[in-house]
């Protein structure tokens, strides 16, 4: 029976899927989203709105499709007979779900509706709030419904169902017919549950509430209208009073209820939604203080409106005012000034969040007051033939309205000479006029004359007279003169302005364009003397009037002109106020941002400082706005420093309270010159991020916890206090985002990030930047497999990454070789990782083991990766080992005493892998290596010094050293580069209890450190000892294997040393006799130091005096010979004492005598916090090593306190990081060298890097990189160390990237010596410097490809070269030796504007300073004499070596030094086939690579 009735099912199924797609759904909707979807639908589609929209023009076609509102609201801007949303819906039409709202129609109009003109479709639930106006078959909701034609042969029956109408309905004042509150024209048509209760303006007896005209046939059913809507109409439908409201909204059914009073129609959305409306949307302005009104009301639907408010906002501000009524629903819009408002209303629930807003417009008209006929142009009076402009004045016009762009005006233009005998000038209906030149019949005065139409009306004035404009109209000889005064311009008379500057003279014309005679007089004519010279005033300005008199054929006209002529003073005043003025304008509301700004005047100062250099600002003050200084939670302080907003998170309500900001005006004077303004800025002070974040931290996130391992879906918070709780996963196949989890069958982990989010920023305006920590927690989903498929899924990931990644050599990183399972290898073997293998070690360790441990030995910690490879011998065979890798079983993660024997295992697989055996010729190579390495280890420490006895600069350590291919020693500094082969630094002995040295132990610390080899010059001349251990990375290890064996013993911490002498300070440089007599003191004799030290301690002591040390031992080395010579043992940690045993088997161990006892030490009275291995001796040092019972107790050690949990890293070259992660997610690492200099960079959570460098000689860099990535630095550098280096970190260096210095005074000078590391950018600093880092890139078309891409950017940038035009830099064009001068002179400083050329600034500067002679400054520029200028820019500093290219003896002798020594530093290269060719010439690009080589050498 089973069978069959699936059998059954499974004929069904295919049977409906045979079906066609129609069969199953309709097609979907199409979305409109605009105007022009609107437009450009099909007559038969069918839509949906998406969105409301605006709509200026029916839709045209006779739609017969589905169009559904959607409940939007469609803006209507319409006009011209059959007008409505829709011109007509066909009888297969319909429409629903619409709210229309704006205007349709204008008086004279036919057929109008506010959905369509005309429908024999259907049109549903649709509501109107247009202005609906119209003179015949004007309805609210359509114009004309239906068709019937008697004898069947048409019989079209409109529905409109469920329709509301609200808009006004306004016609023409005669020949109106057929007004209805729903249908104008009714006919075969089916209306059902309509309502209509927008006011019917009309006379005509043919309107009615429902119909205006309503046929036999109609079926009119449960349809209402209010009585005083449209007062003594037709009774079609069911009148009713406003105080039956409920009763009708019960007799409509589901789709209607009442709101606030009113009734409304229900859309089948449940979204929430607000609607604003005007009683009016159109206001007349009026000549009074009262001016007409509109009531705006909201309307909410599907929300809560309990409690809740409304935020309202007008734009353009200026238009309405708005008042309250006592309903926050509602506001009163009064008429301020002409223009568009749009009101927006946003309804906020009661804890002030937004819920839904909306916008309604209103248009308020102009009261004018009068009328002008003016010229149309300077050049132009009002006379005959001219062209002029009805000019219209507007009361109280303070908005954006212009009657210029009023399309709504009209004009009428005539002449008379009598005004009851007005003559129209034809076509011209304009706001301007041109005026015909012919006036049949004229004598005589005569006037021009205007009137002005608004809407097609007479346009009136506050007193309701028409608006009417006159003016006199020469003619004849009149004109000719008005013609030549009008030409009288200012231009005409050579200036732009009545306002007079310069002593340029005026061009007085004594001819006019039309024969008039022109003369000219000067009320001052010192100023300004009739043949138009100027004299400017010594102080102050002059007014002076210049008097033109033009007569022609006895007529006369004159045209007076006044000038303000303003001396230089004057002038320089004026120009301060301007400037004063257009500062104060750029000024706008200061929002601080909490971590960037901390001072109001600073950010007023950085906003005007690139446009408005020579504004000063001086903060004087503040006003709080939203609360009185006790109230509020914020300060500005008299120096205008900001205290950020706090209140107390733990006791305030914020779900009360709206303050959670303050509002300040701040004042401030302005200073240009002698010129000063007094500006008000608003300025809103934001939460103190820093305390938001403690609160949140010790209130939310320390109190999210989440397991370790789950086996059922977590419960993920969503929320905290004042928090909103968000979290992401690292793998949501694992654990969801809502922490659903899927488990597999073997465990598996995910990384959920919790976000932490608070919830009351005031991010109105985009300037107040979020607050959020984040927490991470690692979870591992536990397998729900039983044992044999979690067995053969492991084997699987096992087999999988054993395939690839595979088995890697270690020191190539290639694929070992494998021919039949079996593995060949040479070198020390890379398994898989956990990662590769995808599984968490945790949980699943991985362990390897050796059938012959003498061959290859396997790690002994789990989840190691590297097995150890020991080849046999020369001349021994190659051997074959197994090895085993297992995946093992530890479902409670790490315990201790784990015995990973016993653990069960999940998956295992074993590896044969042939070791090929050593040769002797691979042995002796390496020990080749290891001698020259060793004869070499100067150079591989040496960096910048060139001379052991003449150390002057820091030394740098290596970390490993190899023959390239070439066969040349190649010595490694950064851990990218290691090759995993070759020479390496060891370890020392007993550096891990030294804890000091490591890798390179300086015999004297205070001048050269341990490890990182920095150098610290003393007064005068220091030998010291390096010592380091050199081992071979691959051979070193058989050492220990073959103890006898001679060569690998050679090959294992083999010790070198070298002997240096760091000059002392008081000697200069060079091959000088006093330094070099120091250096061999200081070789000869080492000095001494001499010291006393004692031990006490219960049961036990000695002390010692007069003991000799060399110099740069430690107290360590002092306690180590006495212990011993006194026959006294320690147990220590490093050199941190725990324990000391006397002679005579007396004990004292830390803790014996309390939880603060323990064993410390003294130097000459003082406790000292650093180990004793670290503490260098000074002559006269007293040591007391001493037990305490209380260190908290002792002199000194006030404020000590024990280390917090913080992660400490030993660096290879010796200095050492902690790194502590806060709760709120900062970081702050800190690297402290032996020299005592820090770095310590705090990256906040979103993104801030704050770094501060202090070096031993006193030098500091502060530097502060915003999360938007802007860069600053604050730089000090004590005189006594004068110009240093100074690296300025930046997370994400470009070539481009330069520093820029910026003055006490505003000003920023671009740092051309500046380079880019791969760090950040550093230069050479001195004295006190602030800082920024700016990307100053310059785009050339002609770079894209070209190998010099990157230099031309580095120099451009700095601003050393400039394009050759039109975009492009010309990288293979030649340079001139004047070229070379100006760039080298510009790098340094120096001005090379102006001259007589462009190059002899920078010319002269290179003759001044040795870099050039000066000769043939035209001449293009040769690789050596480029090197030549370089060389001596540089200093000409000493060289050595020689040069080993092909064509090495055409160099020049003058330029031999130069070329070897930017060929040493990497400035200058050959160009192929081993040649140098110096006398070719210098291209551009190749310019700019020797100067960004050259500034990296040097800087």
């Amino acid at each position: 029976m089973k069978k069959r009735v699936i059998s059954l099912l499974l004929a069904l199924v295919l049977a409906l899927g045979l079906l066609p797609t129609a069969a199953w759904a309709a097609e979907a909707p199409k979305a409109i989203n605009s105007a022009d979807d609107f437009k450009n639908m099909s007559s038969g589609g069918n839509y949906i709105l998406e969105q409301d929209i605006t709509v200026k023009e029916p839709y045209a076609n006779d739609f017969s499709g589905t169009f559904d509102g959607n409940g939007h609201t469609i803006t209507l801007e319409i006009t011209g007979h059959n007008s409505g949303l829709f011109k007509k819906i066909g009888e297969k039409g319909t429409v629903k779900n619409v709210i229309t709202e704006g205007s349709v129609g204008k008086p004279a109009n036919k057929t109008v509706g506010g959905i369509a003109a005309s429908c024999d479709g259907t049109i549903e639930k649709c509501w109107n709030k247009a202005t609906i106006q119209g003179k015949n078959a004007v309805g609210g909701i359509v114009g004309t419904t239906g068709t019937y034609r008697n004898g069947g042969t048409i019989n079209i029956k409109a529905v409109i169902k469920d329709c509301y109408n609200t808009g006004s309905i306004t016609t023409a004042k005669s020949g109106m017919r057929n007004i209805g509150g729903i249908v104008g024209t009714s006919t075969n048509t089916a209306l059902t549950n309509c309502v209509n209760m927008g006011n019917i303006d009309t006379t005509t007896t043919f309107r009615g509430g429902i119909a205006g005209a309503s046929a036999a046939r109609d079926k009119i059913t449960d349809c209402y209208w209010l009585n005083t809507s449209c007062e003594g109409g037709k009774t079609f439908g069911t009148p009713f009073q406003s105080t039956e409201l409920e009763t009708v909204a019960g007799k409509l059914g589901s789709n209607w209820t009442t709101e606030k009073g009113t009734l409304v129609l229900k859309f089948g959305s449940t979204e929430p939604s607000v609607s604003v409306t005007a009683s009016s949307a159109s206001l007349q302005m009026v000549n009074s203080v009262s001016q007409p009104t509109s009531t705006l009301t909201v309307e909410a639907k599907n929300m809560d409106t309990a409690g809740a408010t409304v935020e309202w906002s007008v734009e353009p501000e200026g238009i309405v005012e708005l008042n309250d009524t006592g309903d926050a629903f509602q506001k009163i819009a009064t008429a301020a000034a002409p223009g568009t408002a749009t009101i927006k209303a946003t309804v906020k629930a009661q804890d002030g969040t937004e819920i839904e807003s909306n916008t309604a417009s209103i248009v308020v008209r102009p009261c004018f007051t009068t009328v002008e006929i003016e010229p149309a142009a300077p050049s132009v009076t009002v006379a005959a033939g001219q062209t002029v402009q009805a000019v219209v004045s507007v009361f109280q016009n303070t908005g954006s309205y212009d009657p210029a762009d009023d399309a709504r005006l009209g004009y009428k233009w005539y002449w008379y000479q009598d005004v009851t005998d007005k003559h129209e000038i034809e076509g011209e209906t304009g706001r301007t006029c041109t005026i015909p030149t012919e006036f049949p019949g004229a004598t005589g005065s005569l006037y021009l004359y205007v009137e002005v139409y608004d809407n097609g009306c007479p346009a009136q004035n506050a007193a309701g007279e028409t608006l009417l404009g006159h003016a006199p109209l020469p003619y004849g000889d009149d004109a000719l003169l008005a013609f030549d005064k009008a030409a009288l311009t200012l231009e005409k008379l050579g200036v732009s302005s009545t306002t007079i500057t310069a002593e340029t003279p005026l061009t007085l014309p004594d001819k006019g364009g039309n024969g008039s005679t022109i003369t000219w007089e000067s009320s001052d004519s010192s100023v300004i003397a009739t043949t138009g010279e100027v004299t400017l005033p010594a102080e102050g300005e002059q007014k002076v009037t210049l008097t033109a008199t033009l007569t022609l054929n006895g007529k006369k006209a004159e045209l007076p002109i006044t000038f303000v002529v303003k001396s230089k003073t004057a002038q320089a005043v004026d120009a301060d106020k301007e400037t004063l003025e257009n500062a104060a304008k750029a000024l706008s509301t200061l929002h601080p941002r909490f971590g960037e700004d901390s001072n109001v005047q600073t950010m007023v100062e950085t906003r005007l400082a690139k446009e408005f250099p020579d504004v000063g600002v001086t903060y004087t003050g503040k006003t709080p706005q939203n609360a009185t200084a006790n109230e509020a939670h914020s300060d500005i302080s008299e120096n205008g420093n900001i205290t950020y907003f706090y209140t107390d998170l733990t006791t305030t309500d914020l779900t009360t309270t709206l303050q959670r900001l303050d509002t300040y005006t701040a004042s401030f004077t302005l200073t240009c010159g002698k010129e000063t303004k007094s500006v008000e800025i608003p300025v809103i002070v934001y939460w103190d991020a820093d305390k938001v974040r403690d609160f949140m931290t010790k209130e939310v996130l320390d109190q999210t916890k989440l397991p370790e391992q789950t086996t059922e879906a977590l419960m993920l918070p969503t929320s905290g206090k004042w928090t909103t709780i968000s979290w992401t996963s690292s793998d949501p196949t694992i654990i969801a985002n809502d922490g659903t989890i899927t488990r597999s069958t073997i465990d598996q982990q995910a990384v959920l990030t919790a976000t932490f989010t608070f919830n009351f920023t005031s991010d109105v305006t985009g300037n107040e930047q979020l607050i959020v920590l984040y927490k991470v927690f690692e979870v591992t989903v536990k397998g729900n497999a039983d044992a044999a498929d979690r067995a053969a899924l492991y084997q699987q990931k096992l087999n999988d990454a054993l395939a690839a990644p595979g088995l890697k050599d270690f020191v190539t990183g290639e694929k070992l070789t494998e021919e039949n399972g079996v593995y060949t290898t040479s070198n020390d073997i890379q398994f898989p990782t956990t990662r590769d293998l995808k599984i968490d070690g945790k949980y699943t360790p991985v362990v390897i083991t050796s059938s012959d441990t003498a061959v290859i030995e396997a790690p002994t910690t789990p989840n190691s990766a590297r097995v150890w490879v020991y080849r046999p011998l020369p001349d021994e065979a190659a051997k074959t080992v197994t090895l085993t890798v297992k995946i093992l079983d530890r479902p409670n993660g790490p315990q201790p005493g784990d015995d990973l024997s016993a653990m069960r295992v999940l998956a295992s697989k074993e590896i044969k892998v042939i070791v090929q055996p050593l040769t002797q010729a691979e042995i002796d190579a390496e020990l080749a290596l290891m001698a020259e390495v060793k004869a070499n280890y100067w150079n591989g420490i040496r960096n910048a010094n060139t001379d052991q006895n003449n150390v002057t600069t820091d030394l740098r350590a290596f970390q490993e050293c190899y023959l390239n291919d070439n066969g040349e020693l190649t010595w490694v500094y950064d851990y990218k580069e290691l090759k995993n082969h070759g020479i390496i630094p060891d370890e020392l002995d007993n550096w891990y209890d030294l804890q000091i040295w490591r890798l390179f132990r300086s015999s004297n610390a205070d001048v050269i450190a341990h490890e990182n080899l920095l150098v610290t010059r003393q007064n005068d001349s220091k030998a010291v000892t390096i010592t380091s251990y050199l081992s071979s990375e691959t051979l070193g290890k058989y050492a220990e294997k073959y103890p006898q064996n001679a060569d690998f013993q050679k090959l294992y911490q083999q010790p070198v040393t070298v002997d240096l002498v760091v000059t002392g300070t008081q000697y200069a440089q060079g091959n000088n006799e006093s330094r070099v007599q120091a250096a061999s003191r200081a070789l000869a004799a080492r000095p001494t130091v001499t010291v006393s030290f004692s031990l006490s301690g219960r049961g036990m002591g000695f002390a010692e005096s007069d003991l000799k040390y060399a110099e740069g031992s430690t107290v360590y080395d002092v306690f180590s010979d006495l212990l011993a010579e006194h026959g006294y043992t320690c147990k220590r940690r490093g050199s941190y004492i725990a324990a000391i045993t006397s002679n005579s088997g007396v004990t004292l161990e830390e803790f014996d005598e309390g939880k603060n006892s323990g064993w410390m030490y003294r130097v000459n009275g003082e406790l000292v916090r650093r180990y004793m291995s670290a503490q260098g001796l000074k002559d006269g040092d007293r040591i007391e090593l001493y037990f305490t019972s209380d260190w908290t107790s002792e002199p000194g050690a006030e404020g000590w306190q024990k280390p917090g949990k913080i992660e400490t890293i030993v660096n290879a070259d010796g200095s050492v990081t902690k790194i502590e992660t806060k709760s709120d997610g900062t970081v702050i690492e800190t690297t402290t060298w032996r020299d005592g200099s820090t770095l310590t960079a705090e990256t906040s959570p979103n993104g801030r890097v704050e770094t501060v460098e202090k070096r031993a000689d006193g030098t500091t860099v502060e530097t502060v990189e915003s999360a938007s990535g802007g860069i600053t630095a604050s730089v000090s550098v004590p005189k006594s160390v004068g110009s240093t280096r100074v690296d300025i970190p930046v997370s994400k260096p470009t070539g481009s990237m330069v520093a820029v210095i910026v003055h006490p005074d505003g000003t920023e000078e671009i740092v051309r010596g500046s380079v880019v590391t791969e760090t950040g950018v550093a230069l050479r600093a001195e004295g006190d410097v602030q800082l920024k880092i700016i990307d100053n890139a310059k785009r050339f078309n002609d770079m894209a490809d070209h190998w010099a891409k990157d230099a031309v950017e580095f120099a451009s940038s700095r601003e050393l070269f400039n394009g050759v035009g039109n975009d492009a830099f010309g990288p293979d064009r030649s340079m001139t030796r004047g070229m070379v001068s100006t760039v080298l002179a510009r790098l340094a400083g120096a001005d090379t504007a102006g001259g007589e050329t462009w190059y002899a600034k920078g010319t002269a500067w290179a003759v001044e300073n040795g870099i050039s002679d000066g000769t043939a400054p035209e001449q293009p520029v040769t690789r050596e004499q480029l090197a030549a200028m370089l060389y001596r820019y540089a200093g000409s500093p000493a060289v050595s070596g020689e040069l080993s290219f092909d064509d090495t003896t055409v160099i020049s002798i003058w330029a031999y030094d130069a070329v070897r020594w930017c060929v040493d530093n990497g400035i200058l290269n050959g160009v192929g086939g081993n040649r140098m060719t110096p006398q070719d010439l210098a291209r551009r690009g190749q310019v700019a690579a020797m100067l960004m080589r050259f500034l990296q050498a040097t800087v």
